[in-house]
């Protein structure tokens, strides 16, 4: 009887631990199960949303216009002085192109002032050259004399000139049809060619040019009315008799030039004056 009491009871707890055992087992797989796809996704968008509240934010900050100071209308801003002195420089040194004059130390901020202003250079120099400048200047308005300063500038003079389109043969006929016009720093190069017509008429090619640098003031000579061996016609005058005779030139010669020439009857040389396309004269 009594071991049948305790066999029932063995068999009732083992039956309890079981169950037990059961329960914890499945509360620890709900525990410890992966969570569903769209929790998962829930938790990474909780998760990341602050990194992209904070890029957002960034981005708006990037894309922001910048905040401009604001001037009286009749205020003197850096710009003006600086383009006063630009053109107060041009004006004294008589600059054909266009000159560009780069502040390499800041310039006086005068917008508490008021315009009408004038500018004075107390130190122009009388060229400029590749290199800085030191310029001395001082700013007056109606109230008077608002400071005087020294700032260096990098100066730069652009105009047009010629640059050749092929290969030129010295001795040939300049022309503007050989050329094509560039910007260039006559600063950089002062002995090139402006682009205009007057600075080919009467001239010719020195040397033999090649393309790609610009046309030089040494590249070209005036033209000659005359050439060595060509036959001209001379003109003596003395008083008001004027003889007409040919001769054979013994030189070149461009417009003015006193050139040597031989009679073509006697063999005898003289001089005469280059007046024209191999026309000379000579004068008693």
């Amino acid at each position: 009887m009594k071991l049948s009491i305790l066999l029932r009871l063995f068999l009732g707890l083992g039956l309890a631990i079981f169950i037990f055992a059961s329960a914890l087992r499945a509360s620890l797989d709900e525990i410890l199960a992966p969570l569903p796809v769209a929790e998962a996704s829930l938790a990474s968008s909780a998760k990341m949303q602050p990194v992209r509240s904070v890029s957002k934010i960034q981005s708006l900050l990037d894309t922001a216009p910048p905040v401009e100071e604001t001037y009286e209308v009749d205020s003197i801003l850096v710009s003006d002085v600086h383009d006063a002195i630009t053109s107060e420089l041009a004006a004294h040194l008589r600059i054909a192109g266009d000159l560009t004059l780069v502040a390499l130390r800041d310039l006086p901020d005068l917008s508490a002032y008021s315009q009408p202003f004038v500018v004075r250079l107390n130190n122009a120099p009388a060229n400029l050259s590749r290199g800085n400048v030191l310029l001395r200047f001082q700013v007056e308005n109606e109230k008077g004399v608002l400071g005087e300063w020294n700032v260096p500038f990098r100066a730069h003079i652009f105009s047009e000139v010629w640059y050749p389109r092929s290969q030129l043969r010295r001795g040939e006929l300049a022309t503007p049809s050989d050329f094509e016009s560039r910007p260039v720093d006559l600063l950089a190069e002062p002995a090139a060619v402006p682009a205009n017509l007057e600075s080919l008429l009467r001239h010719e090619y020195s040397r033999d040019i090649v393309p790609g640098k610009p046309l030089k003031w040494t590249d070209l000579i005036e033209r000659s009315l005359v050439r060595k061996g060509d036959v001209v016609e001379v003109s003596a005058v003395t008083g008001l008799l004027a003889i007409t005779m040919r001769a054979i030139a013994r030189q070149d010669g461009s417009d003015g030039d006193l050139i040597l020439l031989r009679n073509i009857d006697s063999a005898k040389e003289f001089s005469a004056r280059v007046i024209g396309e191999n026309r000379v004269e000579v004068i008693f």
